[in-house]
C-alpha cells in the first residue's frame, strides 16, 4: 500500500494562518516527516481541557445530516438536553486550527480516504461526512453500501473523491466480521490474517484505523468504577464532564497507549498516532445512553431501570467524534503538532 498515509485512532480559537489551497499542478502533502529538532517546537494537541463554546459548536445540527445512523441520533430519540454538543477541545500550549471543510475536500480531490475498524470508527466516518457534505450539491454526492454493509462509500463527484468505511472490528480476520450480526460473546481472531481485510485497503490514500474492541475484549466493562457515581451506575443521566486532568478510565489504558506509541515510533512507514483515549474518557456526558434506536424491544424490567440498557460505548452526533476529526485535520495539515 505505497503512498498511503495512516492514522491510528483509541472561548474562540486563535486561527493560525490559512493554508493556501493547492494549485491544479500542485499536490498538498497529507503528512510530512518531522526533521531533527522539530518536535521541540511542536504542541501536544492531546493534552488540554474541554471548554464550553456556544458560539461555534455544534458544527452542524443532527437534523441537517441525513447520514447519521439511528444508533447515534440522540435528539431524535428523546434526549432532552443539547449541552453535550457545545464543548470544544482546547490544548494547553496551542490552539487547534479550525476545521476547514473546503481545504479538506480540495485536498481529497482525486483521492480515497478510508476509515477501517468497528462501530466507533464508523461514527467518526459519519462525522467526517457530516462536516463536509453541506459543501456538495445534492446531485453531486452519493452514499452506497456493499457486501452486506461491510463497505460504505460516500462519493463527492465533482472532486472525484471518495470517503469510505470498511468494517473490520479487529483489523485481522475474526468471527465478528459480519457488519450486521457481530454481537458474539467469545470473540476469536485469526493470527497473521491481515490480508483478508487488507486487500480491500490497497490503493487508498489515507487510512484511519480505530478498533475499540481491542481494549475491552476479555475484560469486564465497568463504565462507572471511578466516575464517582453511585455503585452499579453508568453513563445514564450523566450530564457533566470529568475534570480530573489525570483521569484515564483504567490504569491499563495508559500503559497500553504507551506501548502502542513506542511501537509505532519504530516504523519506517508514516504512521501518526491520534491519542484520543484520555480526552474522550472525560466525556461521560456525551454517550448515547438510552437515546438511540434499540435493537430489541425493551423488557418491563429494563424500562423500570433505564441504566440497565444505557449504551456507554457509543457517542451522540454531533458531539465528541467531531473533535476526533478536528484532531485528524490538525495532524493532516499541521503535522508539526505532536
Amino acid at each position: 500500500m505505497e503512498n498511503t498515509w495512516s492514522a491510528f485512532l483509541g472561548g474562540l480559537t486563535l486561527n493560525p494562518p490559512e493554508l493556501p489551497l493547492p494549485l491544479p499542478h500542485q499536490k498538498l502533502a497529507f503528512a510530512v516527516a518531522k526533521g531533527e529538532g522539530e518536535g521541540e517546537e511542536g504542541c501536544d494537541i492531546f493534552r488540554g481541557r474541554w471548554v464550553k463554546d456556544e458560539l461555534t459548536r455544534p458544527h452542524y445540527e443532527e437534523s441537517e445530516c441525513p447520514y447519521i445512523q439511528p444508533q447515534l441520533t440522540c435528539q431524535e430519540h428523546g434526549r432532552p438536553d443539547t449541552e453535550y454538543q457545545k464543548w470544544r477541545w482546547q490544548p494547553h500550549a496551542c490552539h487547534l486550527p479550525s476545521f476547514n471543510a473546503t481545504l479538506m475536500l480540495e485536498s481529497l480531490r482525486g483521492k480515497r480516504m478510508m476509515f477501517v475498524g468497528d462501530s466507533l470508527n464508523r461514527g467518526q466516518y459519519v462525522s467526517m461526512i457530516c462536516l463536509l457534505h453541506r459543501l456538495i450539491p445534492p446531485h453531486k454526492k452519493s452514499m452506497q453500501s456493499f457486501n452486506n454493509d461491510a463497505l460504505t462509500i460516500f462519493r463527492a463527484k465533482d472532486y472525484n473523491a471518495s470517503i469510505e468505511f470498511y468494517w473490520a472490528p479487529f483489523l485481522l480476520e475474526s468471527n465478528s466480521d459480519n457488519a450486521v450480526v457481530h454481537r458474539i460473546s467469545d470473540r476469536i481472531v485469526r493470527k497473521g490474517s491481515i490480508n483478508k481485510h487488507g486487500k480491500h485497503w490497497k490503493g487508498v490514500d489515507i487510512l484511519v484505523f480505530n478498533t475499540y474492541l481491542w481494549w475491552v475484549t476479555g475484560q469486564d466493562m465497568n463504565i462507572l468504577g471511578d466516575w464517582g457515581g453511585e455503585p452499579g451506575g453508568n453513563c445514564y443521566n450523566q450530564t457533566t464532564l470529568i475534570e480530573d486532568p489525570n483521569y484515564w478510565g483504567t490504569d491499563s489504558r495508559k500503559s497500553i497507549m504507551k506501548v502502542i506509541g513506542e511501537e509505532f515510533g519504530k516504523s519506517d512507514f508514516p504512521i501518526t498516532f491520534l491519542n484520543i483515549t484520555q480526552l474522550s474518557s472525560y466525556r461521560k456526558d456525551a454517550h448515547t445512553s438510552i437515546y438511540k434506536k434499540q435493537w430489541n424491544p425493551l423488557t418491563p424490567e429494563q424500562l423500570a431501570n433505564p441504566a440497565s440498557y444505557a449504551d456507554c460505548t457509543h457517542w451522540c452526533l454531533p458531539g465528541l467524534q467531531d473533535t476526533w476529526n478536528e484532531l485528524l485535520f490538525a495532524k493532516l495539515f499541521y503535522p508539526n503538532s505532536t
